[in-house]
């Protein structure tokens, strides 16, 4: 971090948008999730009109997760030179135009194209994640990341709810809602949300053409001490996370012969355990214990929730498990962000976070790649277990930071 004489007004600047900035970023954060996760327990059901594999499905989320790889970090940079404001807003437009196409539908392709233009765009999370850190002070960075955390557990509880209920109407009318709530949280940054870095704290140097490469970004921040550790933990748990979601609607649906309400309600029981621990618990145990003691908990925790999906007797036997897993789950959130951000200076928060958010989505286009070749060729069970096993791999290097 920057050390400077006038470090205390520079916080006080980097805090100016304050509880207003906080309190809109947690309802486009909210609105975000819930039009992203309004797609999981519902996407079975549109994909297998045109083909029975699982890796159709879990394909749909690897090319939204590669096209955020190339565009996360252009526009993390993007966003530490022109705010965060605008990006933010073009982010969340673009997503309203892949879920208008995704709901067009009619082929295949058109599915793949709309989660295309939606990855194109997909820095949602990333810029909203680097305004809590503009305009918190370092030691309120994990706390305040529980903001987030809170909105992403209430996401989880309202899509997918909203999935299961439209989704007995038809099953593209919760992609039409998605496509309305991501316009809605348009126009609150439009006409809302204060913008958290102010001219003269952007960075003032153009965005070279060798700056667009992802590779080159990322390879950037591990050089930066003790944020490689940080860096391949959060690898790995989204490796783990997004492989073991992106396949456990269709395990849910063809295990048990679940209906769209039900997978709906699996998914939000995890949303409720996320959202209840970050609104009243994780911030407590974070003071207490420290964010390293509690992010390597929670993903050792996440891990074994993972391992009990493979044997679950029943579908009733999962929604405790998910509430536990959920709430483990949480932790990390909330804990690794804050940890990255701590490790590098203020004008850089953009670019980590573009850099956090293309290595999220190139484990998000892995993930469910590896977990439905898995499901296909190994069994249903045998996502879940390889998903424990990468879960404890990333406490482990957690371990070394």
């Amino acid at each position: 971090m920057r050390s400077s004489p006038d470090s205390a007004s520079q916080g006080r600047l980097l805090r100016a948008p304050g509880r207003a900035g906080l309190g809109l970023v947690f309802c486009v954060v909210l609105l975000d999730v819930v039009g992203l996760t309004i797609l999981d327990p519902i996407a079975p059901y549109i994909v297998r009109r045109y083909s029975a594999d699982a890796l159709a499905l879990t394909a749909l989320s690897s090319v939204y997760a590669a096209a955020q790889f190339v565009s996360a970090p252009i526009l993390g940079r993007l966003s530490d030179r022109a705010g965060r404001r605008p990006v933010l807003l073009i982010c969340v437009l673009g997503s309203a135009l892949g879920y208008f196409i995704f709901g067009i539908g009619g082929a295949l392709w058109v599915l793949f194209l709309g989660r295309l233009v939606d990855g194109i765009t997909g820095g949602n999370m990333s810029v909203a994640t680097a305004y809590v850190m503009d305009v918190s002070a370092p030691a309120e960075r994990a706390q305040n990341m529980t903001l987030v955390g809170t909105a992403m557990g209430l996401g989880f509880v309202l899509g997918p709810a909203t999935a299961g209920l439209l989704g007995q109407a038809g099953a593209n009318a919760p992609i039409w809602a998605a496509g309305a709530i991501s316009l809605l949280a348009a126009a609150l940054i439009f006409f809302g949300l204060p913008e958290s870095v102010p001219p003269e704290r952007r960075r003032q140097t153009r965005l070279l053409a060798s700056e667009l490469s992802p590779f080159g970004a990322v390879g950037a921040m591990l050089a930066k001490p003790g944020l490689a550790p940080i860096l391949a933990a959060s690898a790995l748990f989204g490796l783990a996370f997004d492989g073991v979601t992106g396949i456990g609607g269709l395990f849910v649906m063809r295990r048990f012969a679940a209906q769209p309400w039900q997978v709906g309600s699996f998914f939000a029981a995890a949303g409720i355990a996320n959202a209840i621990m970050q609104a009243f618990v994780t911030r407590r145990l974070i003071a207490r214990f420290g964010e390293r003691l509690m992010a390597i908990i929670g993903l050792i925790g996440t891990g074994a929730g993972a391992a009990f999906v493979a044997f679950a007797p029943s579908l009733w036997w999962l929604y405790p498990n998910a509430f536990l897993q959920s709430a483990a789950t949480g932790f990390a959130w909330a804990t690794l962000p804050a940890m990255a951000a701590n490790r590098v200076p203020e004008g850089e928060q953009g670019e980590l976070a573009g850099v956090s958010g293309a290595v999220g989505g190139l484990m998000a286009m892995i993930g469910p790649l590896w977990a439905g070749a898995v499901y296909d060729h190994v069994g249903a069970g045998a996502p879940f277990l390889a998903g424990a096993a990468l879960f404890l791999a990333a406490g482990l290097a957690l371990g070394r930071a």
